[in-house]
């Protein structure tokens, strides 16, 4: 998804894989099993699903976008070309939706089909901005910049409920992630001994980040304390959220091994997103199944959670590899347009 660096190490590329299952389960948790916190235990478990997001914005931002006009054209046809897909699977075979979706459906991005891709999207048009940005700032502004945008975020955002970022699902929080993870790379080219970076500081504050979990378990349910804990907890704009998605990411940022498997699957790993969370779709493949379990043993219901997000993971992963194969027939004309946009616009 427009990242710079060619060959991809399958510490990330696992990383990616794991993220992906941790949506699929985040989005079974928080849609079907425990909707609006109701059960306390699935709503501790969901905060550490709901790092996911940031944390393949952390990735973005640590390697660096190199926005290219074929990539992003690629992105946009692939979103499509689900979109269109399962459309009209749900339509005339499910009977969900009506002819009206299918129009729509040729305009995910633009539309917000996919909220996050709609959101990414607009970060990979401003990344050859924001990289310029970054080379050109010392450490001291560098630091003065991820202080001002916490300031206003955390503040404005999260405190405040201002329109700047209220729930973090949009640009200026995406951007301000993006950062984030320029800054980590920027310690490792400068100290690769920052405490920060090590294995050990990160255990410590994924250790620390459960008991917290653990602490707001045990909350009474008088005065909505619960729900007073999960509102600063749970939101991408959380600080907390945040302290634990960095850690995720480190802790993977320091393992190194390559595997082809991996890495071979990870290549279609967006593809779990954009099948199981289609609009349509959603209903069928996992929201009407796990309403007729959700009464079931929490500790079965959970592994039940865990296997079925693997198996459809490695589905949607193996499927996708038809969708490749079909791109790579029109790869020579989107290379066309791509080149001839390419040398109008500078990036």
């Amino acid at each position: 998804m427009g990242i710079s660096k060619k060959t991809r190490d399958s510490n990330f590329e696992l990383l990616r894989i794991i993220l992906m299952l941790f949506i699929v389960m985040h989005h079974i948790i928080s849609s079907v099993i425990a909707p609006g916190f109701s059960s306390k235990g699935f709503a501790c478990i969901d905060v550490i699903f709901h790092t996911a997001v940031i944390v393949f914005v952390l990735i973005s931002g640590y390697f660096g976008i190199n926005l290219r006009i074929k990539a992003l054209l690629s992105l946009i046809l692939q979103v499509t070309f689900y979109s269109l897909l399962l459309t009209l699977l749900g339509v005339y075979v499910f009977r969900l939706g009506s002819p009206i979706d299918i129009i729509k459906s040729l305009l995910p991005v633009s539309g917000n089909y996919y909220w996050f891709i709609t959101v990414y999207v607009e970060l990979l048009l401003l990344s050859p901005f924001v990289n310029k940005l970054l080379v050109h700032l010392s450490n001291q502004q560098y630091k003065s910049l991820i202080v001002i945008l916490a300031f206003l975020i955390f503040w404005f955002g999260l405190l405040r409920k201002t329109n700047i970022s209220i729930d973090g699902k949009n640009i200026v929080y995406f951007i301000f992630i993006y950062i984030v993870g320029g800054g980590i790379r920027r310690i490792s080219l400068l100290d690769e001994k920052s405490k920060f970076l090590t294995n050990r500081f990160h255990f410590f504050i994924l250790l620390l980040s459960l008991i917290v979990l653990g602490g707001g378990y045990l909350l009474p349910e008088t005065h909505s304390l619960f729900i007073h804990f999960m509102a600063y907890t749970y939101v991408y704009n959380s600080p907390f959220l945040l302290i634990l998605s960095i850690s995720i990411f480190c802790l993977f940022r320091n393992l190194s091994f390559k595997n082809n498997i991996i890495n071979y699957l990870a290549s279609s790993s967006l593809a779990i997103y954009l099948i199981h969370e289609h609009p349509l779709m959603r209903e069928i493949i996992y929201v009407k199944p796990f309403m007729k379990i959700i009464y079931m043993n929490p500790y079965y219901l959970f592994g039940t959670i865990i296997i079925f997000s693997i198996l459809l993971s490695v589905i949607c992963m193996l499927m996708d590899k038809i969708r490749v194969f079909i791109f790579n027939l029109i790869d020579k004309p989107i290379s066309i347009v791509s080149d001839k946009i390419e040398k109008k616009i500078e990036l």
